[in-house]
């Protein structure tokens, strides 16, 4: 029985206790539904969170009145939020499908910090995890790409995923559940949707054991990545010679090390690094010295005793710090300009979503501020996010070009990171109902 089978999985993965809150990601299709309505029957405490992309018109706004219907049904708290998602991908420059993952999630935290609750339930369930794995396999990928999906990641967890798409379906039709279609899923034009209806059933055609043996492998693989990454630490750790800003990769210890090509691939990927520069700096080492690679942010050159890693500098280096806020605009080392406002926060205030823009609460803003370039090993913790990124991720996620990453810079209060300028704020300095005084900060050019 699904319903049997479900709160197992809980109890088995400590996904949460059953007194916890959870808040339940619902789109209205079929998947969700589902979810909602298993945690009706467990007695689980909920409450139900909708996102309205306005991608699809007026179906979109008949999900939105649909899944509310649905939490007035089962009587638990209902929230809704609309973005303009096509609007935010143009902005930041990234896809539609990247940009409504950000909204989503970045509004599900700001829902976990205000209302209390033990964390957000997504429906994803066994089927989104092969197509996961097949679609990162035919992009290129690594073994944290081939594991899937992970039942728990910070607040985030996945309860369904012991189960199939045909068991959620045939579980809807004997509850006689309704719940809407995206128009979309029909359609081959995403990735995603080729592989769900090409290539899927032909592997379970191929083993029809397939939702059997799946688990198991993606098990195997996540056991795989834990042990992996201890060694690549190891190993790092043993190999590696810092001198400053500038760290030696010797030779002699990289002439024995098993599987050269890919600790170098794995450990400079952060920097920049392609795999077949990687490769590359692997061959070099029994070559004349001399060649030199580059990443948007790093050099490595191959030297007389080994491979020498230093940061890029583009631009001057520069601090400029602030022991309180000018009256005129800040004009930072000849490079940008900040200007800076503070509000007296309204009930009804709406921030503005330019990527130029920083909206802070003023009172979690202490002096010094600090304004520099951004470095290597810098972390912040993103909007909507529980835990911290490397500036350098933010970076090579927002695809920019080497010169655009060496102008970045941050501004720090004290010692943390409150804004990635002109990209993102800091999730801890966010404006929230408690805020009495905003910041407002604007990067000009």
């Amino acid at each position: 029985m699904l319903e049997r089978d479900f709160l197992g999985f809980i109890n088995d993965n400590q996904l949460f206790g059953p007194a916890d809150k959870v808040l339940l990601a619902v789109s209205g299709g079929l998947d969700s539904i589902v979810m909602a309505e298993l945690f009706y029957k467990i007695s689980q405490p909920f409450a139900i969170a909708h996102v309205n992309f306005g991608l699809r018109g007026t179906e979109s706004d008949a999900d939105a009145f649909f899944v509310q219907n649905k939490a007035e049904q089962y009587g638990v708290p209902f929230h809704l939020t609309r973005f303009d998602t096509a609007a935010v991908a143009n902005e930041r420059s990234i896809s539609i499908q990247m940009a409504a993952r950000e909204l989503r999630y970045a509004w599900f935290q700001q829902l976990l910090q205000e209302h209390q609750y033990g964390c957000v339930a997504t429906a994803h369930h066994q089927n989104d995890v092969l197509e996961t794995i097949l679609l990162n396999l035919t992009r290129g990928t690594g073994i944290a790409g081939l594991r899937g999906i992970a039942v728990k990641q910070n607040q985030v967890v996945r309860p369904l995923l012991f189960a199939t798409r045909d068991q959620l379906a045939a579980y809807a039709e004997t509850q006689r559940l309704t719940y809407r279609e995206d128009s979309s899923n029909a359609e081959d034009k995403y990735a995603r949707n080729r592989i769900r209806h090409h290539v899927v059933p032909v592997l379970t055609e191929v083993n029809p054991g397939l939702w059997q043996t799946l688990p198991r492998t993606t098990e195997r693989l996540r056991a795989s990545e834990t042990l992996v990454q201890a060694e690549l630490t190891r190993s790092w750790q043993a190999i590696h010679e810092q001198y400053g800003e500038k760290i030696l990769l010797p030779i002699s210890k990289l002439l024995t090390l098993a599987e050269r090509a890919f600790c170098l691939s794995e450990w400079l990927r952060p920097m920049g690094f392609t795999v077949d520069q990687t490769e590359q700096m692997s061959n070099v080492l029994s070559q004349p010295v001399g060649q030199v690679f580059l990443s948007a942010t790093y050099r490595v050159t191959h030297e007389r005793n080994g491979l020498m890693l230093e940061p890029l500098r583009l631009v001057p280096d520069y601090e400029l710090k602030l022991t309180e806020w000018p009256a005129e605009p800040i004009a930072v080392a000849g490079q940008f300009t900040l200007a800076v406002e503070f509000i007296d926060k309204p009930t009804d205030f709406q921030p503005v979503t330019k990527s130029n823009v920083a909206v802070l609460d003023a009172e979690k803003l202490t002096f010094p501020i600090t304004i520099r370039p951004w470095r290597q090993g810098d972390r912040f913790r993103p909007l909507g996010l529980s835990g911290h990124k490397l500036v350098s991720d933010l970076l090579n996620d927002l695809k920019l070009s080497r010169s655009e990453r060496e102008k970045t810079a941050v501004l720090l209060s004290g010692d943390s990171i409150a804004w990635v300028i002109g990209r993102r704020i800091d999730h801890r300095f966010r404006i929230t109902q408690a805020t009495r005084r905003i910041c407002q900060l604007t990067f000009l050019n």
